[in-house]
């Protein structure tokens, strides 16, 4: 069990209204909840298009394992059909893993300042212990000595939105796929970037490219 899970929730998620199109699944980290996404929910709601947010794990606490054990029960009505998802820290590994788990399900996974290799691992073992005791068994389960490697599932386009000012997750762990550099901008608050996200999830999948990038030949 972790201490914090009694930590208030950071932001209110609005009234996610039924619209038709592609459905924008937001997946929040360790220690968060789908009001992290206030911002970005928003902005994508006023845009017309459908938003997701489940809430998992006891807030990511329990183990890694478990909390996708959750998510693929939550998103089972729609991955039978083409999906976007946005992953905060922990919950872009997991986008990582339904879309490799579920091939063709996951269009563009964004991950910011998502965990993909896993968090170093402190060399003191009674401070990985003390990790376990306060952030809960889904903070242990980040631990590596190595960053793990991490691939672009086929069929699935990655962007990581990554911050200068990220204290928590390191570069080499969120650097995967297409990336967008921001400065700045502190980890707890990455996933309130509604302008950078919602860039991010706006391109054409039939020229391939960002609206207003020049298009290619």
């Amino acid at each position: 069990m972790s201490l914090l899970r009694w930590v208030p929730h950071r932001g209110c998620l609005p009234e996610l209204p039924a619209l038709p199109g592609t459905p924008v699944v937001l997946l929040h980290g360790l220690l968060g909840s789908p009001g992290n996404f206030e911002l970005t929910a928003r902005a994508l709601i006023a845009a017309g298009i459908p938003v997701i947010a489940p809430e998992y794990g006891l807030r990511g606490t329990v183990p890694v394992e478990r909390s996708l054990t959750e998510l693929v029960d939550a998103l089972s009505p729609h991955l039978s059909s083409p999906l976007d998802m946005v992953g905060h820290s922990l919950g872009g590994l997991l986008g990582l893993r339904l879309a490799r788990q579920f091939p063709g399900s996951v269009r563009t996974l964004v991950g910011v300042g998502a965990a993909f290799r896993g968090l170093p691992a402190p060399r003191n073992p009674v401070l990985r212990r003390g990790i376990g005791t306060v952030m809960g068994r889904g903070a242990l389960d980040l631990l590596t000595p190595e960053p793990w490697a991490a691939e672009v599932p086929a069929g699935t386009r990655v962007v990581s939105i990554i911050s200068d000012a990220d204290r928590i997750v390191p570069r080499e762990s969120s650097d995967l796929g297409e990336v967008v550099e921001v400065h700045g901008v502190r980890h707890e608050y990455l996933p309130s970037l509604a302008d950078e996200i919602s860039a991010a999830l706006a391109w054409t999948p039939r020229h391939g490219r960002y609206p207003g990038r020049a298009a290619g030949p």
